[in-house]
């Protein structure tokens, strides 16, 4: 039988500690996590490891550690936005060396202190914590391939070395790292060997009409708004598919669906009316989609 600990994560916001105004960076709603998803988060925190997270830009990747530290009463969110120019030290610390330059020229006393001029980052703020942080690290297909690979020791021993202060920072609790990827590249299989993985399938019709109640509350109307939403969405994912250069997903459609609201459409307007009429730059992101869905 497995231990009550280990279901720690829900994912239905059942227990979410802050209620609908908490989630997720200001949005409303609480975040609708599937029973795979969330075996995946209980899986990843009871192997301490890092939960890396797959799928296509905008289907709730990034949020899903807000929602785990929200459920969890974690706190704030430690979030590392991953840089094509990104090393594995910018997630842990900085070093301001021009500072330190400048101050010693000045005959600051503050120079003679290394240690003055570190500023920890996301994961480093998480390692030196006192109690368990949720760390993101985001879009790590966007770095060079060094980065995944530099971070092995640290994913494995959380603990990192101040190398200007000769400090050894070793963690008192063990963060909770929480890593995305739109698979823009293949990630380097020792870095795979230590995470666990779970891809997050695009939501079926009825699943997005409860993101978007969830998301956008007891507005009048907006049941029926929002199936009539969701069908011409789907509709639109599944007749042009890859052809589109970036398909809207869950993050477009809440867009769309708060725009079609805030005009004034009727559920008929929005099932009858041409995608023309229908405010398409919410959904559309490129030239190249306005024109295979519109017409040049």
């Amino acid at each position: 039988m497995a231990h009550d600990s280990f279901r720690r994560y829900v994912g239905d916001g059942s227990r979410s500690s802050g209620g609908r105004t908490s989630i997720i960076r200001g949005d409303a709603g609480r975040y609708i996590a599937s029973r795979a998803l969330a075996t995946a988060v209980n899986t990843a925190l009871a192997a301490e490891r890092p939960l890396l997270v797959t799928g296509e830009p905008g289907c709730g990747k990034s949020s899903l550690a807000y929602a785990v530290a929200d459920e969890l009463g974690l706190g704030e969110v430690l979030q590392f936005n991953v840089r094509s120019d990104s090393s594995a030290r910018d997630a842990l610390y900085t070093f301001d060396h021009l500072r330190r330059l400048y101050d010693a020229q000045a005959k600051d006393p503050r120079a003679n202190d290394p240690a003055n001029y570190v500023a920890l980052q996301a994961l480093g703020k998480a390692i030196a914590s006192a109690v368990p942080r949720v760390v993101l690290i985001d879009e790590v297909d966007k770095a060079s391939r060094d980065f995944p690979n530099d971070l092995l020791s640290v994913i494995d021993e959380m603990d990192f070395d101040l190398i200007e202060t000769n400090q050894r920072i070793q963690h008192q609790a063990r963060p909770i790292v929480f890593i995305t990827s739109n698979i823009e590249r293949q990630l380097p299989e020792p870095f795979l060997r230590r995470c666990v993985f779970h891809h997050i399938a695009f939501p079926d019709d009825a699943t997005l009409e409860r993101i978007v109640r969830e998301r956008m509350g007891d507005q009048d109307n907006l049941g029926a708004l929002a199936k009539r939403a969701v069908e011409r969405f789907g509709n639109l994912r599944r007749q042009y598919g890859d052809s589109l250069a970036k398909q809207p997903a869950t993050a477009e459609l809440l867009s769309w669906v708060r725009v079609l609201w805030r005009a004034g459409l009727a559920p008929d307007d929005v099932a009858a009316m041409p995608i023309s009429e229908l405010f398409p730059g919410a959904l559309l992101k490129t030239k190249q989609d306005f024109d295979r869905v519109l017409g040049a």
